[in-house]
């Protein structure tokens, strides 16, 4: 009996085992075919999960852009195996970035390009060099549906959204296919939202649209019905179809000779004068896995040999989303190392008939999330993209202004004397990218940042025997590019706790009443407890100062049991102010022994009050 219960056991574990197996295999098989919302059900049902599912399941995660249980997964899947490709350490420190976990993100990034990489001190010194700000406003911020891919169509919007119940849905995001709709934007809103033409809709994605300026001719993007199987996983094309408006239809509908059934053909854009066409791809022969090409449109409406846009413009990265303005400058997406995460809005200025260097567009637009599909009227300063920085696609209006140079310009004086103070040391701390700047004060006090408008900042002023003295600064965009700002420290010396200053101004005593010890013990006395809780609430006061309790003993027993003793009188003393809250590497316990007494008694003959005198701990200022 005991012989076939082992045997059930067995056979119950090995059915467990095998279950576990078939679901894992199973959820291999759906990530494999970019089903990935079932796979991510099936992978985080497992108790366990090997190296290669760990790290599948944290791709899910992020291909899906839940980016903070992405981590959490790469975590786990580094744990399992660090010696991960390339390629997935890119993810994971895209993932890092869209948690604002930069400091990660730069130590992961560092080892991906084997170069030291600082995502956020990039992005300040790029923010002062960009010739646009942007003031983003999300539309339609209470929807529950994803909208992107914004395109102009007479006073109106077209954009692609996930509205539609009716369509299937979508095993890559578990929500429905993608239609076009159009809209009127009014205030922070699209209103009298209506889906496009039902030609152009159908049962898989439409988005992107762009279209001629009479209103009559539209080039979209249409996932293709023909799957290519790529590395293990059956893919369906992008491709762009051509669409003619006829008796107030849209019909004619057409798919571009230039599109494929082996590569995506997608994101349409057309140059002012429409006789070019604009599109990504990631067709052999390009940088990364999407670039950016351009095509001319011939008069019969055909068109000619595709031409990569250059390394000026394309990466290794993704290059996504072309926009080309009325003034003709080129605006995309990529997803590049230096970005804040997901996709960043880059530009590229005409040069001529090609485009100069891009770069990125500053924090003032992009997120740490996904920011893509900018349109801009260039002229009227205003525009509209996409986001998912709320966790959901969504179309943004803004306005642009030059990108001004902005100053914090201020001065450093004594509170009591309103002298200058020179040589204080001056921190400017950004919150939205953790950046500082540092500084000393001039003779007359002065100091100078260079600052980026529409953000907080905090300056804070700190010097030796001085209160440290902080401000928060909000920079608003306006004509007035300098922001002025005084700041008073008191010294030490002049507030209620006292301190002492000796005549070379180098060594200073916090005038607090000493704290004195039984003998031979080492132990806070009640007396003492009340002295020292009132350092607590001074060095609570100063966060800046740092203290060494120096302890002494009497002049009774050998000089090594005393020094001995004074430290432990030290060390108990730094003790009671740790308990109290305060950082013990602020506090240093020095014992002296008997060698510095109140009272000397050279002949030994000192009276007990003197004895007890020279038991104590006092207090030294060090910074």
């Amino acid at each position: 009996m005991k012989n076939y219960t082992l045997l059930i056991i067995l056979l119950a574990v090995c059915q467990v085992g095998f279950t576990q197996n078939k679901s894992i295999e199973k959820a291999n098989k759906l990530f494999a075919s970019q089903a990935y919302a079932e796979a991510i059900a099936l992978y985080s049902a497992e108790d366990q999960l090997d190296s290669d599912a760990a790290l599948n399941l944290a791709d899910a995660l992020y291909y899906n852009a839940n980016a903070e249980e992405a981590v959490k997964a790469y975590a786990k899947a580094w744990e399992l195996n660090p010696g991960r490709s390339m390629d997935a350490h890119f993810r994971y420190a895209d993932a890092l970035k869209r948690n604002n976990a930069y400091d990660k993100a730069n130590e992961i990034l560092t080892t991906y390009s084997g170069t030291s990489i600082d995502i956020l001190k990039a992005m300040e010194k790029n923010d002062m060099e960009v010739s646009q700000f942007f003031m983003p406003e999300v539309m339609d911020a209470a929807s529950a549906y994803a909208d992107f891919a914004p395109a102009y169509y007479d006073r109106q919007l077209v954009f692609a959204s996930d509205r539609n119940a009716a369509r299937p849905t979508y095993p890559w995001t578990g929500k429905p296919f993608l239609d076009l709709y159009y809209a009127q934007p009014v205030a922070d809103t699209l209103s009298e939202y209506q889906t496009f033409s039902r030609s152009i809709n159908t049962d898989t994605h439409e988005s992107n649209a762009v279209f001629f300026a009479n209103g009559t001719k539209m080039y979209f993007t249409r996932t293709s019905n023909k799957f290519k199987k790529i590395d293990g996983a059956k893919v369906a094309p992008l491709q762009l179809y051509s669409a003619e408006l006829v008796n107030g239809k849209w019909g004619n509908i057409e798919l571009l000779s230039i599109s494929s059934d082996n590569y995506s053909v997608a994101h349409p854009a057309l140059s002012a004068d429409e006789q070019t066409l604009y599109f990504s791809s990631d067709m052999p022969g390009g940088y990364g896995s999407f670039d950016i090409y351009k095509v001319s449109i011939n008069a019969d409406n055909t068109f000619g040999t595709p031409v990569n846009l250059g390394e000026n413009v394309n990466s290794d990265k993704l290059e996504q989303f072309p926009y080309v303005s009325e003034n003709g400058n080129l605006y995309f997406a990529s997803n590049r190392v230096e970005g804040l995460g997901g996709l960043d809005l880059y530009s590229s200025d005409a040069s001529g008939d090609a485009f100069a260097e891009a770069y990125n567009l500053g924090s003032s637009i992009n997120s740490n999330a996904d920011d893509f599909s900018l349109i801009i009227k260039e002229r009227q300063a205003s525009g509209y993209m996409s986001s998912n920085r709320t966790g959901k696609d969504k179309i943004y209006q803004f306005t642009t202004f030059p990108n001004l140079d902005y100053q914090i310009i201020g001065n450093v004086d004594d509170k009591k004397t309103l002298e200058p103070i020179e040589g204080a040391e001056v921190t400017l701390y950004r919150p939205e990218t953790g950046s500082t700047q540092k500084m000393t004060t001039l003779a007359d006090g002065s100091f100078k940042f260079e600052v980026h408008p529409n953000s907080t900042y905090k300056v804070k002023a700190s010097k030796a025997l001085y209160a440290p003295v902080e401000k928060e600064i909000k920079i608003e965009y306006a004509q007035n590019t300098k922001t002025l700002i005084k700041l008073q420290m008191s010294a030490y010396a002049d507030s209620e706790e006292i301190v002492t200053v000796n005549d070379r101004n180098q060594l200073t005593q916090v005038n607090l009443e000493k704290i004195y010890f039984d003998f031979d013990k080492a132990n806070i006395r009640p007396d003492a407890a009340v002295t020292l809780d009132k350092l607590v609430e001074l060095m609570k006061k100063y966060p800046e100062m740092d203290i060494e309790v120096a302890s002494h003993t009497d002049q009774r027993g050998s000089d090594s049991y005393n020094l001995a003793l004074s430290q432990r009188r030290a060390q108990s003393t730094v003790d009671y102010v740790v308990s109290k809250g305060i950082d013990r590497n602020r506090l240093k316990a020095k014992g002296y022994g008997e060698t510095d007494p109140i009272h000397a008694c050279p002949s030994g003959d000192c009276t007990e009050a003197q004895f007890d005198e020279n038991r104590r701990s006092e207090f030294t200022l060090l910074k």
